[in-house]
């Protein structure tokens, strides 16, 4: 945890070789349980595979080691062993340098220097877990390794690699921005007049409705209508008249 720590306050990353050597280990590790137990002849039958398996176009670690193969738990001729199968060490070097200009070719079509910053850069910081570009800092001091020490605006103080660093304009509050530019106002055109256009009158212009001024004071109650009975003459049927 001392380590990892460090290595988050300095921005370095550790060795990828090694990371990976270990991550194969585990691997090894957790393939070797059987039923909530270790299995140790598991374990021993698996590091006798990971010898014999070749690194990226090279040699297999027995073969850096011995000079030769080893036998393992899969079923091999005898006559595989031989000395006249096995490939001359020039040539497994030839792979593996092959292999290492290949990655370097690759890795290098997409690299480039970043260039240096001054003290007084307004940057942004990277986050090391989010990979966000959130902190925005100011550059205080220059480290010898193109590391820089960094003051926030709430006053805490980072070195951070140059890699973790982004340049950027600040904009200040306040300032004036661009003139929009406005469109260009239409030119009115003259209608043609005509004979029969002249001789009728012109048209009255309208005039603008007044708005009506608001009454302020109480508002009035709502008026309800008067129920009336009908005038309407009534006859009585003639059932009645006997």
């Amino acid at each position: 945890m001392e380590f990892k720590n460090f290595a988050k306050d300095w921005g370095f990353s550790t060795n990828g070789l090694a990371e990976a050597a270990v991550k194969s280990m585990k691997k090894l590790i957790a393939g070797s349980w059987t039923a909530g137990s270790f299995n140790v002849d598991k374990f021993a039958k698996s590091l006798l595979l990971f010898r014999n398996a070749p690194r990226s176009g090279a040699a297999s670690p027995a073969q850096m080691v011995l000079n030769r193969p080893v036998r393992d738990a899969l079923p091999a001729h005898r006559r595989s062993f031989a000395p006249e199968w096995q490939q001359k060490t020039d040539v497994l070097e030839k792979r593996a340098r092959r292999a290492k200009e290949v990655q370097i070719e690759h890795y290098n079509k997409t690299a480039h220097s970043l260039p240096p910053l001054s003290i007084g850069d307004h940057v942004v910081i990277q986050h090391p877990i989010s990979k966000c570009w959130s902190t925005p800092a100011v550059v205080v001091e220059i480290g010898p390794h193109r590391d820089y020490l960094l003051k926030t605006p709430a006053g805490r103080l980072f070195r951070r690699n140059r890699r973790m660093l982004r340049k950027r304009i600040p904009v200040m509050p306040g300032t004036k921005s661009t003139p929009t530019p406005t469109p260009p106002a239409p030119i009115p055109v003259k209608p043609e007049t005509t004979s029969a256009t002249k001789s009728m009158p012109p048209a009255p212009e309208a005039s603008p409705k007044q708005a009506k001024p608001r009454q302020r004071g109480k508002p009035k109650p709502p008026t309800f209508a008067v129920l009336q009975r009908s005038t309407r003459t009534k006859k009585q049927p003639d059932r009645y008249t006997n």
